[in-house]
């Protein structure tokens, strides 16, 4: 059965640094785990977001950053509804306040909002969990998009595994002028005394 979730796509460049903090990983020993594409799950859903459904999202999500960059903060772990088997998603926590509106135009199609929000890593099962002890650089990045992710279970002779498709990118539109300057006149008063 698939699930679709509504996922924060990070841009590329955040990407390849989340890439090779997983690698890391897996060269310091960890196994047993299912690898994540490196995007933030912010919401199941009960049927796909339209295109509108997502620019509104993204608007909202712009809206609300401005142009401050969005920044990871250590890793953590939260809840994964995989199906049968209990899974936890690992990955950097994402300092990201999700806006009120943000789903005023996709409400009837929201069945749950992920906390705290984690730039997936990897699915690590309930009888996996270890503390994992590979510190993690910060990472910060402006360019994002949203998107439709559509999740399936596979199962093969009693393995579990998993298939996933991001549907079609909807980027965050680029900070308006005035907030890049607003942000400047406010760090330079900071600065100022």
């Amino acid at each position: 059965m698939k699930t679709i979730f509504l996922v924060l796509v990070p841009h590329r460049d955040a990407r390849v640094e989340l890439q090779k903090y997983s690698d890391n990983l897996i060269k310091n020993g960890l196994t047993g785990v299912y690898p994540f594409p490196w995007v933030t799950p912010l919401a199941s859903l009960c049927a796909p977001l339209t295109p509108d459904e997502l620019k509104h999202i993204t608007r909202s999500l712009r809206d609300s950053t401005g142009a401050q960059k969005m920044t990871t903060a250590e890793t953590s772990n939260a809840v994964f509804p995989s199906g049968a088997e209990e899974m936890s998603l690992f990955g950097h926590r994402l300092d990201l306040k999700i806006p009120d509106n943000l789903f005023d135009d996709s409400s009837k199609k929201l069945t749950s909002i992920f906390s705290p929000l984690i730039i997936g890593s990897f699915l690590i099962p309930k009888n996996n969990e270890k503390p994992i002890s590979v510190p993690c650089e910060k990472i910060t990045f402006r360019a994002a998009a949203v998107a439709n992710m559509y999740w399936q279970p596979l199962s093969s002779s009693g393995e579990s595994s998993y298939k996933w498709k991001i549907g079609k990118l909807s980027w965050l539109p680029k900070a308006n002028k005035g907030d890049v300057q607003e942000v400047t006149t406010k760090a330079q008063k900071v600065h100022k005394g």
